[in-house]
């Protein structure tokens, strides 16, 4: 069953409302989580296309991970954040490295190593986000992405 244009673009425009509702109303530890969600689904994503053959989608889908993992570590406040903020600085410029070996050599380990990594951070944090950044209030995982397996 395909999906008309106009009811594709319908549902990406109550998604895009729906996520910039979430990050209006965002602590900034909530931020954090949802940077980490977008990171994640752009390396799945960045996969996806890969798999597919699709060089464009796939630089796209890198590029926007290796945004927010940048602005991840930019956002670290090394001062107050002593050695965790380090530690976490220097998995990010790992991360970094590795999107950029990934996108250079249309590397799947490196994508696969990076979500990984990032989904390992992401479990630590949601452990200290208040439930309504993790779940959106209804005791399940906010998901809602786009399938591009189909």
């Amino acid at each position: 069953m395909s999906m008309s244009y106009a009811t594709a673009q319908s549902y990406l425009e109550l998604e895009n409302s729906y996520q910039q509702e979430r990050v209006e109303q965002a602590s900034p530890l909530e931020l954090t989580c949802l940077l980490y969600e977008g990171a994640i689904q752009a390396i799945e994503q960045a996969e996806v296309f890969l798999r597919r053959g699709e060089i464009l989608a796939r630089g796209r889908a890198i590029t926007r991970a290796q945004g927010i993992v940048a602005e991840l570590n930019s956002a670290l406040d090394r001062t107050k954040g002593g050695e965790l903020a380090a530690r976490l600085g220097l998995l990010y410029d790992y991360a970094l490295a590795k999107l950029l070996e990934a996108h250079t050599n249309q590397d799947g380990q490196a994508l696969s190593e990076v979500r990984r990594l990032l989904k390992e951070l992401h479990e630590g944090w949601v452990q200290i986000c208040p439930p309504r950044a993790v779940t959106g209030g209804t005791g399940a995982s906010a998901d809602y992405r786009v399938d591009l397996a189909g």
